[in-house]
């Protein structure tokens, strides 16, 4: 049989998301979830199970601009900000739940009891909040006496009888009961003339108190006797963030200068105890503001965006770039345009023309065209802080380019573009029977112009088009087979299938029958989520990856995992099942129907289904540029590593692939100045 040769490539590099620092940070250690607030205030849900993943996103609003505190009770996650409010999230619909006005302005810091029932919340103006915790609800119960200057941080005891509170100058202690305050602690001044800023606490079951502030020293408090114990000049310059390890005996900080230095605590003689510098780490070149720790796993993140776990041993560093969850892009063939979606607007490219002439110095196809960019999609909400974007849930694009669906949380907007001349038009569609009404999760066109939906209220829409005009043929009631909310959604290329998934591991097929659509089958549940899914072209045969890097194939025909499948689950190579990065798009070639391609953060995945499976000890070779599928090796899983975040991989056409990939020298680029600090003894 003939080799064929590899496809043409569009390296798509013009896809450059600003790396939006990151604020704050809340571990909920039960069901290993980590929620990350980012400075626009886009709230992202980490799942940490097995290799860390976006499991899902609450897009940023104009209601909700800034978060600058985030707290877990249980599964209920909570923030404060900016706009004095304090905000429960709907973690099933992606948006605001519950909301209360603080009283003393905006809010900077919140912590909640060991008990889980009172949350306290510091205020711009010396108020300290304590609101009550009811099963569905929150009720606001009292403030304490009001305090001079603001309230930048906080933290409850172990009893949740005391709360202990850092401002400018001083920490005090506040008894809940009594409202008042028992200590009030004097950090001092590095400089006559310039206050000594408290930017974070922590406290220890025994009320030790351990404070960082903006001279770069980290201390250590008696609680009880509100007196301080031990000081370190631990950093050159503003400490932003410490965090206690489980066993509350080692503690790490780090900020403005970025080193993250661990301090353990040790006995020494007449069995007292002290705070001893141990292990440091070199982690971000820029501001550290926030950590958390996970088991022995420390993550960490600040101003450049990246989520960055370390632990040890074996000594371990592992970083996320600051990307959008997936599906952030959508590749339309008919008319060889990619949509990108960024956190609050979208761009619409047109993609260039190669010839077979080729760059003898660089090797590359020579363009006939260039890409080009033909619109821009914001939306924007004027209210009293000014004109500000709405977050963008989801987007998709129809295969000929022709309508333009986006979701924010107040519904969805559909567009027409139009590029007969050289200035392309977008003309807004009204959404009829209130189908614009309704935010939502996830949507795809079916190659037969239909648009299948799926609301943040559960189930599905499936909508079509009478003269352009939206019109609503079915919905879809899932409450029986879903938990959660559908964050993957694909269809089949006949139109005949519909799968969804959610974060839960629920994952149902429905099948197409008198042009409705009706529950066909629910896939084998497995213990962790997936990640991406797709239909094959040609073949009834769904393909499913997880955060372990599992793969499966499901036959949609027979309604049961393909004997490729069953094969490749006990042999999949270890490789595969201890990389750090999750599958975020999976993809078939068109030429040959037994290839599988998948790819990861910096790898694409090459299954050929002919071929020998592997054992789970084989090395999996490694190729530099090499798509094709039909190669004399006999090994059925290989790896291609060429990219650096790869967002992206599809086929444009029978001979073309497109490759979205964020140059991280791009997110560097975009970064503010860090500390200058010395190396190698240089002044």
């Amino acid at each position: 049989m003939a080799k064929m040769s590899n496809p043409k490539m569009h390296n798509v590099r013009f896809y450059k998301p600003a790396p939006n620092a990151v604020y704050c940070m809340a571990l909920q250690p039960q069901e290993s979830k980590l929620a990350i607030s980012r400075s626009d205030a886009r709230i992202e849900i980490w799942n940490l199970t097995h290799c860390p993943f976006i499991e899902r996103t609450i897009a940023s609003s104009a209601e909700n601009f800034s978060i600058e505190g985030l707290i877990w009770c249980d599964t209920r996650l909570f923030s404060v900000g900016l706009h004095g409010l304090l905000i429960e999230y709907d973690l099933y619909k992606l948006e605001v739940r519950n909301k209360l006005v603080v009283t003393g302005g905006a809010a900077f810091c919140l912590d909640i009891n060991a008990e889980k029932n009172r949350i306290a919340v510091g205020t711009e103006q010396g108020y300290l909040n304590i609101f009550k915790i009811a099963e569905d609800e929150m009720l606001f119960e009292k403030f304490l006496d009001k305090q001079e200057g603001r309230i930048l941080c906080l933290k409850f005891d172990q009893s949740g009888e005391f709360i202990v509170s850092g401002g400018l100058d001083a920490i005090r202690i506040w008894s809940v009961s009594t409202n008042q305050a028992l200590h009030k602690m004097v950090t001092g001044r590095s400089d006559s003339n310039k206050p000594t800023i408290v930017w974070c606490l922590a406290v220890t079951e025994d009320f030790t108190i351990i404070s960082g502030d903006s001279r770069g020293i980290l201390t250590v408090w008696d609680g009880k006797l509100g007196t301080q114990l031990e000081s370190y000049q631990s950093h050159r310059a503003d400490i932003l963030s410490v965090c206690l390890s489980e066993d509350k005996t080692s503690v790490y900080c780090a900020g403005v200068d970025p080193n993250i230095i661990n301090y353990v605590r040790v006995k020494v003689k007449d069995d007292t105890q002290k705070w001893v510098r141990s292990i440091q780490r070199k982690i971000h070149e820029h501001d550290v503001r926030a950590m958390v720790i996970d088991g022995h796993k420390l993550y960490s993140s600040g101003v450049d965006g990246y989520l960055a776990c370390s632990y040890h041993p074996p000594k371990t560093l592992l970083k996320f770039p600051p990307i959008l969850q997936n599906p952030c892009v959508k590749v339309c063939s008919k008319a060889r345009y990619v949509m990108l979606r960024y956190p609050d607007f979208i761009e619409v490219w047109s993609l260039g023309t190669a010839n077979n002439a080729k760059d003898e110095q660089t090797g590359l196809f020579m363009l006939d065209t260039n890409p080009k960019k033909l619109v821009v999609i914001r939306k924007t909400v004027k209210n009293a802080a000014g004109e500000r974007s709405e977050g963008i849930i989801c987007a998709t694009m129809s295969d000929d380019g022709t309508l333009i669906l986006y979701s924010t949380r107040l519904g969805v907007r559909l567009l027409k573009l139009e590029c007969d001349d050289e200035s392309p038009k977008l003309i807004p569609i009204e959404m009829m029977d209130d189908l614009g009404e309704v935010p939502c999760t996830s949507a795809i066109f079916t190659s037969n112009k239909r648009l299948i939906l799926a609301p943040n209220t559960g189930g599905l829409r499936v909508v079509g088009f009478d003269n352009d005009s939206p019109v609503l043929i079915q919905n879809v009631d899932a409450s029986s087979e879903f938990r959660d909310a559908i964050t993957l959604l694909t269809v089949s290329s006949c139109s005949q299938y519909v799968v969804g998934g959610n974060a839960k591991g629920d994952i149902v097929v429905w099948t197409l029958k008198n042009y409705q659509y009706i529950y066909y089958c629910k896939l084998p549940k497995y213990q962790l989520c997936p990640t991406a899914m797709a239909i094959h072209p040609k073949l009834p045969n769904l393909v499913v990856t997880y955060s372990d890097n599992k793969i499966i194939e499901f036959s949609l025909k027979e309604a049961q995992l393909t004997k490729f499948s069953r094969s490749l689950s006990k042999n999949l190579p270890k490789q595969l099942t201890t990389k750090y990065s999750t599958i975020r798009s999976v993809t078939f070639d068109p030429r040959v129907d037994h290839v599988i391609i998948l790819h990861d953060d910096d790898s694409i995945i090459v299954i050929d289904k002919d071929k020998v499976t592997c054992t789970k000890d084989v090395k999996v070779p490694r190729f530099e540029n090499n798509i094709d599928g039909r190669q004399s090796q006999q090994i059925a899983v290989r790896t291609i590593r060429k990219y650096k975040h790869l967002v992206h991989l599809s086929w444009l056409s029978d001979d073309e692939m497109v490759a979205v990939e964020v140059n991280p020298l791009g997110l560097i680029e975009q970064l503010p100045p860090c500390l200058v600090q010395n190396s190698f003894g240089r002044k």
